[in-house]
Formats: C-alpha cells, structure tokens, sequence
C-alpha cells in the first residue's frame, strides 16, 4: 500500500515529491517521488469503489486543486512543472 512505499523512501532517503495523500476524483491513495535518474514516479492504490445508491460527484475546473490533491486541496508548482 501506500504508507509502506512511503516507508519504504525514507527509509532509502528517496526525495517524495508529493504525499502520501488522496486524488479527490478517483479516491485512491497515491505517493510521488523521483527515482535517481530525476523520473516522477507515482505509487497509487485503492479508490473507484462502485456504490449505485452514492449521487454522481460532479468536478468543475475551480476545485482541480481538490479533485487531483484531495488533503491539500491545491495544486502545486512543483506536480505541476513535471509530467508523470
């Protein structure tokens, strides 16, 4: 899972961009780091669990920081300077 990928980068001092935290839109856990060549990497696990009887949640443009960032409900210069 997530919280052990985490660990598992500290534990090897790996640089974590972004995390461990939530995407809003699919609700799965997800961590960002850099390998040692300067890749993002990303460590997703989780969400897109089906309940017929939960309402459709609808995202607009104004809550991209919420919907990508859940916690932090904001996007960053830095996720946003890198393509993973």
């Amino acid at each position: 899972d997530v919280g052990h990928a985490a660990d598992i980068l500290t534990r090897y001092d790996m640089s974590v961009d972004i995390g461990p935290t939530r995407h809003g839109i699919t609700r799965g856990q997800t961590i960002y780091f850099s390998d040692p060549s300067g890749n993002r990497n990303e460590v997703f696990a989780g969400g897109y669990h089906y309940y017929p009887d939960n309402p459709t949640r609808t995202w607009t443009a104004d809550q991209a920081g919420k919907a990508i960032f859940y916690y932090e409900r904001a996007l960053n210069d830095r996720f946003m300077g890198v393509v993973t």
